[in-house]
């Protein structure tokens, strides 16, 4: 039998070497691809925070070419308010690594090349090697994140809001119709009764009108201003001299104005205001302005409606010595219902007549602003409008 000739040992001990050296090449490659295909930014770092290796994304992320991080200390990659409690929770994390989130009870920051601040998630992994365990931060910019929790809470708000006025709002209307209800009630037992007597009953029918009449503007006004927000009114475009529509408004208000014993001052120039517009919603704007400047106007006061024209606007200006408006309300005066809520409730109303007054404004291409100088010190509205022409075609 011939004889078997076995290598010598020390060939088989070179070629397991060889094998082992192949096998740790190809895991450190494996290693190294796997750290650019995944999606999110990777640091790996020791114990002393010193970073040993980072990926394709972290370069895009932070800013940084890798040269110039690894090496480097991991703190680098975060505001420097944050480097000194960080050194301490990475000792803390070292004497204890395990998979997990970082920190997320506060906010963690990120730091750009060129010092863009950004929010951060980070999960930490432990890596075990021959030379003591490394740490992986998967770090991923969540500012889209955080730009939606901003928007979902702002919509909250707004929901709340709204929530909010819209109970206001009914109050509102709950107290609007009350006195108005309670008169016709009134009412209704002296039309009954024998002993009213011709005076009574029409004195009777008397508060019966101006109630109903009450009623009717409040429903119109509502109404007026659904069909505004919806889209349906259109403008029954002309041209008009503003003046007329000015007359036309101070008609309406002239009740108003008798019972509160206002004073009403009216200045318009003596040439036609030409403008393009619809006279009838026009008219529902200034008699709309006149009515709130005489609801927040003590008896005996003062109002005064002054019309310009100078290209390239016409200015329609309502000014009283009454209330005023706090400054804190003054900007969000024409919002709807803004009075309501608010001191100004005791001097009626839902808070949409000024809203209404806005939109349409608006809907003929110009703007209305208020202005005051505070509680007690009056206020003004000014209407601006595109001029036509100081002069008829």
């Amino acid at each position: 039998m011939a004889d078997v000739t076995h290598p010598p040992a020390t060939g088989v001990s070179a070629g397991a070497a060889g094998w082992e050296e192949s096998l740790t090449g190809l895991a450190e490659r494996l290693f190294d691809g796997l750290l650019e295909a995944v999606p999110d930014a990777v640091v790996i770092v020791d114990r002393n925070g010193i970073i040993i290796q980072i990926n394709r994304q972290a370069e895009n992320l932070f800013g940084f070419r890798r040269d110039e991080l690894i090496g480097g200390m991991v703190e680098v990659l975060m505001p420097e308010r944050f480097r000194g409690s960080h050194v301490v929770q990475r000792d803390v994390y070292s004497a204890d690594p395990q998979p997990r989130a970082m920190d997320r009870q506060r906010e963690l920051i990120g730091l750009r090349k060129d010092g863009h601040e950004f929010p951060i998630d980070v999960l930490l992994s432990p890596l075990p090697t021959s030379a003591g365990i490394l740490v992986a931060s998967s770090i991923r910019d969540i500012t889209p994140h955080r730009q939606l929790e901003n928007e979902l809470r702002e919509r909250t708000r707004d929901l709340e809001e709204a929530d909010l006025q819209k109970d206001h709002f009914l109050a509102a209307v709950a107290h609007e119709l009350r006195s108005p209800l309670a008169v016709l009630t009134q009412v209704a037992h002296i039309l009954r009764s024998p002993q009213a007597g011709e005076a009574g009953q029409n004195s009777a029918l008397g508060a019966l009108e101006r109630q109903t009449s009450v009623m009717a503007r409040l429903v119109e006004d509502l109404l007026d201003l659904s069909r505004v927000r919806r889209g349906k009114v259109s403008l029954r475009e002309e041209k008009i001299d503003l003046r007329t529509v000015v007359l036309a408004a101070v008609e309406i208000c002239h009740p108003l104005f008798v019972d509160r014993k206002h004073q009403l001052v009216v200045a318009q120039p003596p040439d036609p205001v030409w403008i393009v517009g619809d006279a009838v919603r026009l008219a529902q704007v200034v008699s709309n302005l006149l009515n709130n400047a005489a609801k927040y106007t003590p008896a005996g006061g003062h109002i005064c409606l002054t019309v310009v024209g100078e290209s390239p606007v016409a200015a329609i200006r309502v000014r009283d010595d009454g209330e005023g408006i706090p400054q804190a309300l003054l900007s969000r005066v024409f919002d709807l219902f803004a009075q309501v809520g608010s001191p100004r409730e005791q001097a009626g109303g839902l808070g949409i007549g000024l809203a209404l007054v806005r939109r349409l404004v608006e809907m003929h291409g110009g703007t209305v602003e208020a202005f005051s100088e505070g509680p007690a010190k009056g206020s003004e509205f000014v209407v601006l409008l595109p001029l036509l022409s100081m002069e008829p075609d």
